[in-house]
């Protein structure tokens, strides 16, 4: 006799772990006819049960400043969600192995009060298919554990033209060898979430001695100037923390930290807007 348990896991599941299920893109912005295209493929050797549903959701973060999702905010929900009539075609299948599935993506009603970027959550259910009770072998004693996973991602809906505007206030920086800490706060424009990019670069100054006039002037090492960049996503306004990697053997004494923030990513090329920054500063620290 055989017995099923179905597991519950959420976005993040264990390490031993994996979903079985593939998605294609990684998120979703429909076209002008609120209509987009996903694939779904089983790279399992089981058939897979997959369903989808639809969830309002953004990221947000917590107190301490930390990335965190944001579920069941009914107030927006109503002022930039996509509502009900976002679907799904189909929104239940099964899968077999080593194949794939095209879902279709409608916004049935897609007149809204004003211009903007809305927003929704797709929601991926996938599992291990049952097999048929004729197909189970009831001499063999056992335990069955099948696991149901969920994955997110968003979906978009432009109206109209965007005015994508940031605002960045009161930034620290909590300086280490290994990685610095910056914490701002922001502020978004009513209906458009900030889609874009974070680039960073750091280096040192040093003092050096100017032989003509007999006095030391800082100079820019040429060390660690390399730029690095991480996609942002930012809603309404917060304050964000994000972590940033530099070299471990950072030396002592000052340094700067440039920063640049600009509009556009690689998931959702048709929202890039330029290439001039949004906002540029540059922080310098004394590192002990």
């Amino acid at each position: 006799m055989k017995k099923s348990i179905g597991i519950l896991l959420f976005y993040l599941v264990s390490r031993c772990c994996h979903a079985q299920v593939s998605i294609a893109p990684t998120g979703l912005l429909l076209d002008g006819r609120g209509q987009g295209v996903m694939y779904i493929g089983n790279t399992g050797s089981q058939p897979q049960e997959v369903r989808i549903q639809f969830q309002f959701g953004y990221p947000g973060q917590d107190s301490m400043g930390a990335l965190q999702m944001i579920y069941g905010d009914t107030i927006r929900e109503k002022s930039h969600g996509l509502g009900p009539s976002i679907k799904a075609y189909p929104s239940a299948f099964t899968l077999q192995p080593q194949s794939q599935q095209m879902v279709r993506l409608l916004l049935k009603e897609h007149l809204f009060p004003q211009d903007g970027l809305y927003f929704s959550r797709i929601k991926i259910n996938s599992q291990t298919a049952v097999p048929d009770a004729g197909t189970v072998d009831s001499t063999s004693v056992g335990t069955q554990v099948s696991f149901r996973f969920e994955q997110f991602l968003p979906v978009f809906y432009q109206q109209g033209k965007l005015e994508s505007a940031l605002k960045i206030a009161n930034r620290t920086l909590e300086a280490d060898t290994g990685i610095g800490r910056l914490n701002f706060d922001y502020q978004c424009s009513s209906h458009t979430p900030y889609l874009g990019r974070l680039r960073y670069r750091l280096f040192s100054e040093s003092v050096v001695k100017t032989l003509s006039i007999g006095k030391d002037r800082p100079a820019v090492s040429e060390q660690d100037t390399s730029w690095k960049e991480m996609e942002i996503a930012l809603y309404f306004e917060g304050n964000r923390r994000f972590h940033l990697p530099w070299p471990q053997a950072l030396s002592p004494g000052k340094h700067c930290l440039e920063l640049e923030f600009s509009k556009g990513r690689s998931d959702y090329p048709t929202l890039t807007y330029g290439i001039s920054p949004d906002f540029r500063e540059k922080v310098c620290f004394d590192l002990p």
